[in-house]
């Protein structure tokens, strides 16, 4: 079986034949979180439309009036995610197929200079779809399968063709020359199951890879802290990771660093409205892209301590401290909350 090691010897290789100048960036990393300075994937949710309602979904909390991100605007966000050494975006929505501007999108966010990743539910994927995407410079997807059972997927989908759907994406993706990742969401009621097991195996037989997505209290599991999983479920998971190195998860060290959380050190997100999140699921606004510069705002979120600080559990699916004493304090309401309504004084670095 293929190990971790060559999992990553593989990813570096196809980078640095494809984009070097991505790929001499990425090695930058590891010396850069040494000295501490982030370099977070950021995740920008372009546009809400999307052709599904998933019943984890929350695009409609975001939604609100004002002005939104516009490829002008990503190729701004571009220039200076590029001036501050980072190296990879995440384009997500929504649905980012149905985008009626998405290769405008695509080529805005400088596809030369920075490792692309389109997270999609898969159903607009073609094999055409695939390759011209891969043309245009996209180099991974990420595919949600949200059980290795087809009726559960669909159920959580609300649509009856979505798991056949998904699959054939990760086919005609893989055959256009797109490196391909399952998104998978675990419970603690569906964690140590034989299901993530076949979906293992199913990855590694196909040469993908899985990120497993820990539960978070967000959508319809807002407040129903239950499907948290608990700390044998992270075990669990780490132990299923030695057996298949193909699943991986946010917490699990990477690039041969161990950085914990990475809320804001290792991850941003970008709604369609400017508003900057230390991660999709924290939705906390910590400044607005048409507010300030990127580095401001980066400067802000790292001088928060929850942030800056290592933890080696995720803050929105595994700290309970974090949860329920700031996660709480944004449900039921209009998203994103203003950090200033979330942390005080006390929240903040020194």
């Amino acid at each position: 079986m293929i190990t971790e090691k060559e999992i990553e010897q593989q990813k570096r290789a196809k980078l640095k034949r494809e984009k070097p100048e991505v790929f001499e960036k990425v090695i930058r990393i590891e010396e850069r979180f040494k000295q501490g300075i982030p370099t977070p994937i950021i995740d920008i949710a372009y546009n809400y439309a999307c052709n599904l309602k998933c019943r984890h979904c929350t695009a409609s909390r975001f939604k609100k009036e004002g002005r939104k991100l516009t490829p002008k605007d990503l190729l701004n966000i571009s220039k200076q995610a590029h001036e501050l050494g980072f190296c990879q975006f995440c384009l997500s929505g929504g649905e980012p197929l149905i985008f009626k501007d998405l290769d405008e999108v695509i080529l805005a966010l400088q596809p030369d200079k920075f490792h692309l990743t389109m997270s999609t539910n898969g159903h607009f994927m073609t094999l055409g779809k695939a390759r011209h995407l891969k043309k245009l410079g996209l180099d991974k997807v990420k595919i949600s399968l949200d059980d290795f059972d087809e009726e559960k997927h669909n159920t959580n989908r609300n649509n009856e063709g979505a798991y056949r759907k998904a699959i054939d994406a990760m086919m005609n993706a893989k055959e256009a020359g797109l490196s391909v990742v399952i998104q998978t969401v675990v419970t603690h009621q569906n964690c140590q199951t034989e299901s993530l097991f076949q979906m293992a195996e199913f990855a590694t037989m196909h040469g993908f890879t899985i990120d497993v997505l820990i539960a978070r209290c967000t959508g319809e599991w807002e407040g129903k802290h239950e499907v948290l999983i608990s700390e044998e479920d992270a075990e669990f998971l780490m132990k299923a990771h030695a057996v298949h190195p193909v699943l991986h998860r946010d917490t699990f060290p990477s690039y041969g660093m161990d950085k914990g959380c990475g809320a804001v050190t290792a991850c941003l997100h970008i709604t369609q409205y400017g508003d900057v999140l230390p991660c999709v699921y924290i939705h906390i606004g910590i400044g607005n892209i048409f507010e300030e510069s990127l580095k401001d705002i980066m400067n802000r979120g790292m001088s928060i301590k929850h942030f800056r600080e290592y933890n080696p559990k995720c803050l929105s699916g595994e700290d309970r401290n974090f949860i329920e004493n700031y996660m709480t304090k944004f449900y039921g309401k209009q998203l994103p909350v203003p950090y200033t309504e979330i942390f005080n004084k006390d929240d903040f670095c020194d």
